[in-house]
């Protein structure tokens, strides 16, 4: 199979060029240790093979729409509110 139409293949399937969909996955990887192992954004951009925090921010924040320090703590917020209110929620059944 050609480059090319490993290309077209695959932009068929996925929506996404190769690049796009490695940077997409790299994204979510970080996002991924920034949630869930409270990892700084410096250290997660590195941890998936970012060279420069700024392009990763940058990059972040064209796909997931807000930089990744707000995505997290949105995304950490609702994690907790949303146990919060369940803790209330099971606190009115005896």
């Amino acid at each position: 199979m050609s480059v090319s139409a490993f290309h077209r293949h695959f932009k068929a399937v996925t929506t996404l060029s190769p690049l796009q969909y490695q940077k997409r996955v790299r994204l979510l990887q970080a996002r991924m240790l920034m949630v869930a192992s409270g990892k700084s954004v410096t250290a997660a951009a590195f941890e998936v093979g970012y060279e420069s925090p700024t392009q990763f921010s940058r990059d972040y924040a064209r796909v997931f729409g807000l930089p990744p320090a707000r995505d997290t703590g949105r995304i950490l917020g609702e994690t907790k509110g949303s146990r919060n209110k369940r803790v209330k929620e099971d606190a009115r059944f005896p």
